[in-house]
Formats: C-alpha cells, structure tokens, sequence
C-alpha cells in the first residue's frame, strides 16, 4: 500500500502560485509570464534599494553644495528688538537665572530650511515601480496577443472538424 502524499511544501505551493512548477498544461507563454514577473520583482528588489541610496546621497549631496555656496554668500543680518529694551525687572530675572523672553526680527533674502534626501529616496522607488508595473502591462499585453494568435491558429485546425457535420 503506498502512502498519500502529504500537503505540498511551501516551496512548491510558491512554485505552483507563480506558475513555475513545470506543469506540463501550462503554454509556453504563461511560463514566459511567470519569469517576467519574477525578473521584474527582482529588478524592484535588488535595483530599488540601490537606486533610492543613490537618489539619496544624489539630495543630500546636492543640499551640502547649496548650504556650502549659501554660506560661503551669507551676510551678516542685524537683528532688530520689535519693542523698547527689556525693563529692569526682566534684566533682574534674566541675571538671576530665570528665563526672560524677547523677540527679535532679522532680514534676509532666503531664510527658510529645505530637505529632501528621504523624499527623493522614496519618489525614487515609487516611479522605479511605476516604471516596472508599466513595462509588465506592455509585456502582458504583448504575450496576450500571442495567446490570442496562437489560440486562432488552433482553432482554425479544430473548428472545421466540428462544423463539417452542419
């Protein structure tokens, strides 16, 4: 008596799903489907971390150089109280270690802080994925329209068998 084989093993269930499980039903065109998809989900997993750190390091490289040449134009910027200087009771707290509030005003051309290097990573990996789920649509669409011939050319072999009794 021979015993049952038991459930497939993971390896083989991922096989089957992708369809690489050398099923002698599956047409040529689906297993060409299958590598694609494997060869693209390869290129997003191995290419996406690289190019995200390149896109990275490309932003913080670039936000160096500006700091770097923004500096290197700097002025100096008075800073101008919006009010009469503080009164004495605040310069007494202020001497005894408490804290004293003041504002100031300052005029510059460009003040205001920028980042980028994570965003640039991310947008990156996004438009590398739209990238690669475009070019499976175009490979799909192309391997559809063999399907679709080769399934035209079967049937013009088998369909006059069928109707000839008509």
């Amino acid at each position: 008596m021979q015993a049952l084989p038991g459930p497939p093993r993971r390896t083989g269930r991922l096989a089957r799903a992708l369809g690489l499980d050398g099923n002698p039903l599956r047409r040529a065109s689906d297993r060409a489907e299958a590598w694609i998809r494997v060869g693209l989900l390869a290129v997003l997993l191995i290419a996406g971390p690289l190019a995200g750190l390149g896109a990275g390091y490309w932003a913080y490289h670039a936000g160096i150089t500006r700091a770097s040449v923004q500096a290197a134009q700097a002025r100096r910027v008075t800073a101008v109280p919006p009010q009469s200087a503080l009164p004495a009771a605040d310069l007494a707290r202020a001497y005894a270690g408490s804290r004293a509030w003041a504002s100031l005003q300052g005029k510059d051309a460009d003040a205001s802080a920028r980042s980028g290097g994570v965003l640039a990573a991310v947008m990156t990996l996004a438009f590398l994925a739209l990238g690669l789920l475009a070019a499976l649509r175009l490979a799909l669409a192309f391997l559809s329209g063999r399907r679709l011939a080769a399934w035209e050319t079967a049937w013009s072999k088998v369909g006059p068998q069928w109707t000839r009794g008509r």
